[in-house]
C-alpha cells in the first residue's frame, strides 16, 4: 500500500458509498465523510446516509452537528485531518467518500482559510443584516466592499456572501483566494477515484432514489427538522433534499 489515502468521489446515486464501504472494508480502515450535509444530526434520508446496519466500517464526520449550527470547510479540514493522521499513524489507509468536492479539496490539498470561517461576532453581525437586508441587499454591500467577489458570487448563496465579507475585512479577496485554489498543492499522498456512469441510467437512478426517499419518510423528516428551528439555519436548510 504506497498510497495512504484514497479519495473516491462522483455524482449523486452513482454509488461511492457503497464502493468506499467495500474497500474499507477490505482495507481494514474507516470511511471518512466528505459530504457537507451529512454531518448533521437528524438529517439522515435526505442526505442518503448509509444505514448503521447496512456499514461495516465505521463511517466519520457523519452525525456531528445540530442542524441548527452552522459548519464549514475550514471546520471540516480540521476534523477530517484529525481523523486522517490518527489513520495513517495507527498504520491504516483514510478513505475519504464524497460529496462535496470543496471538503475534499479542504482535507486533501494545501488551503487556509480565513479566521471568520469560524463562528464568531463578525458571523454573527453578518447573519443578522443578510436577515435584516434580504439576499440582494446583503450582496450589494459585497459588491461595495469587493466588486471582483461580487461578481463571482450568486446574491442567493447567502452563506458564500457572508464568507467573502468577512474575507474582505480580515483583507482576503474571496475573488483572489478563489484564484489561488484552481492551482492546488496536496497536503497528503493521495489517490482520486471519480465515479462515472451513463447519463439516463444515473438520472433513473436519482429518480428511484427520491421515490425511495419519500417512501422511507423524508417528508416526515423534513417536518421535524422544521419543527425543530432548522429552516432558520443558515447552513443546513441549503440541503438539496
Amino acid at each position: 500500500m504506497t498510497i495512504p489515502v484514497i479519495s473516491i468521489t462522483g455524482p449523486t446515486a452513482s454509488g461511492k458509498s457503497s464502493l468506499a464501504d467495500e474497500v474499507a472494508s477490505r482495507l481494514h480502515t474507516d470511511v471518512i465523510s466528505a459530504d457537507a450535509m451529512q454531518v448533521y444530526v437528524g438529517m439522515d434520508i435526505g442526505t442518503a446516509k448509509t444505514p448503521e446496519p447496512e456499514r461495516r466500517v465505521p463511517l466519520r464526520l457523519v452525525d456531528i452537528v445540530s442542524p441548527s449550527e452552522s459548519y464549514s470547510a475550514a471546520l471540516y479540514q480540521h476534523d477530517a485531518r484529525a481523523i486522517i493522521d490518527s489513520l495513517l499513524s495507527a498504520g491504516k489507509p483514510a478513505i475519504l467518500c464524497g460529496g462535496t468536492g470543496l471538503y475534499l479539496r479542504a482535507a486533501l490539498d494545501e488551503m487556509e482559510f480565513p479566521k471568520g470561517e469560524v463562528e464568531g461576532e463578525r458571523r454573527s453581525r453578518y447573519q443578522h443584516m443578510a436577515e435584516e437586508l434580504g439576499p440582494e441587499g446583503l450582496h450589494a454591500l459585497l459588491r461595495e466592499k469587493d466588486p471582483a467577489s461580487a461578481d463571482q458570487i450568486h446574491p442567493n448563496n447567502v452563506r458564500r456572501v457572508v464568507r467573502a465579507l468577512e474575507m474582505i475585512d480580515e483583507g482576503i479577496s474571496y475573488a483572489d483566494q478563489k484564484a489561488g485554489f484552481s492551482t492546488p498543492r496536496a497536503h497528503y499522498d493521495y489517490v482520486s477515484f471519480a465515479l462515472t456512469m451513463d447519463r439516463d441510467r444515473l438520472y433513473k437512478r436519482i429518480d428511484d432514489r427520491v421515490d425511495i426517499m419519500m417512501h422511507q419518510g423524508l417528508l416526515d423528516e423534513v417536518k421535524g427538522l422544521v419543527a425543530s428551528g432548522a429552516a432558520d439555519a443558515i447552513t443546513s436548510r441549503q440541503a438539496i433534499g
